[in-house]
This record gives structure tokens, sequence and C-alpha cells, in this order.
């Protein structure tokens, strides 16, 4: 066992991301799961680690790392030796960087707040929820028509970090008929040797 320990949530998408990140690198690692009914991401113990009481957060020995996005770089950088998952150079790595930001943006404000509003039962506004969903996929749609994976033919933590919201928006309702693309992204991920199904809602 490494000195890795996860904390998340069982239907956290963020969280969800980091499992199949985890699983692909072949880490295997400490799962604490909080139960967000008991508000156990807001108690002391927890809130010592990240004062925001938000999930994921990793450990790793002496590194404690908040936020999804940055466990994802944290992993590529320290444990993927192959390099491919967050390619060199300075044009490569700014677009993946483009896709982390827009998965806590486009995707964070379409996508995952459709899906939390439908099936989680968060307030916010479904019809503009679904407006922002469908305008994330006709743009990731189009990117994917002529690529395998966001940033090329290769799959990095872009993809990683896109997958899981909009594949929970199509679990909860948003027809993926108009984005033949998409599904075919999702199969290709999904086919994947270390794949880790998202959460079931």
């Amino acid at each position: 066992m490494s000195g890795i320990t996860l904390y998340s949530f069982t239907l956290s998408g963020n969280s969800h991301k980091i499992r199949h990140f985890l699983s692909i690198l072949g880490l295997e690692y400490e799962s604490k799961l909080l139960d967000a009914h008991q508000k156990e991401h807001k108690s002391a113990e927890f809130m010592a680690l990240n004062p925001l009481g938000q999930v994921p957060v990793l450990i790793d020995n002496d590194a404690v790392i908040c936020d999804s996005n940055a466990i994802l770089v944290y992993l590529a950088e320290h444990y993927d030796k192959t390099g491919c998952w967050y390619p060199a150079g300075a044009k490569l790595r700014a677009e993946v960087q483009k896709f982390l930001s827009m998965s806590a943006g486009e995707v964070l404000n379409g996508p995952n707040l459709y899906r939390g509003i439908k099936h989680i039962g968060k307030p916010g506004d479904l019809e503009l929820a679904y407006d922002r969903t469908i305008n994330f996929f006709t743009y990731l749609n189009n990117l994917l028509s002529d690529r395998r994976y966001v940033v090329g033919d290769a799959p990095t933590i872009a993809d990683i970090a896109l997958y899981t919201y909009p594949k929970l928006a199509a679990k909860a309702g948003v027809s993926l008929s108009d984005f033949p693309s998409i599904s075919a992204w999702f199969a290709r991920i999904e086919s994947g040797k270390h794949f880790v199904v998202e959460p079931e809602k």
C-alpha cells in the first residue's frame, strides 16, 4: 500500500475523476468516503485538511492536495512515467490547462448543475443549466469531430477532467442523439483497461 489517501463522496463527480486516474496509474490508496448528509466534510478534522470543506482531498505522505484539477496535475507529474497524461511543452500544456479550466467553468455551470438539479436535489434553474449543457455539448462535439481525444489522438488528464459530468448529465436525461462525437469519445474512455465507472446518478 502506498502512502496515498483519498477523501471523497460517493456521488461526487470530481471525486470520481481522481478514482479513475488513480486506477489508470495503477496506484493503491486508502479510500475515506465522507458522509455528506452528516456533514463530515465540515468536521474540524477534515477542515484542517481543506478549510473550504470540499472534496476531493488527496494526501500523499506529507503532501495535501485539494481540488480535483490540482490533484490530476500532481498525480500526472509525480507518478506518470510515460509523460503522456500531462504532456510536456508550452503549447500542449496550455491546451490541457484550457480544458481543466473549462471543467471548473462551463462544465461546472452546465452539465454538473443540470445533473445536480435533476438527480441530487440541488437548487438552481434547470432550464438555464440545460441550455448551458447543450452549448457545451455543441462545442465539445464539434471539437471531437476530427480528433479522438480533446487534445489530440491520445488521452490526457483533460479527458479525465471533462468526462464525468457530461456523462452524468447524459444519464440525467440530456440526449446524445445530436452529439455522436461525444458518444464515441465516451466509448473510447470507457473501453480503457483501468476505467472506473462513474457514480450511478
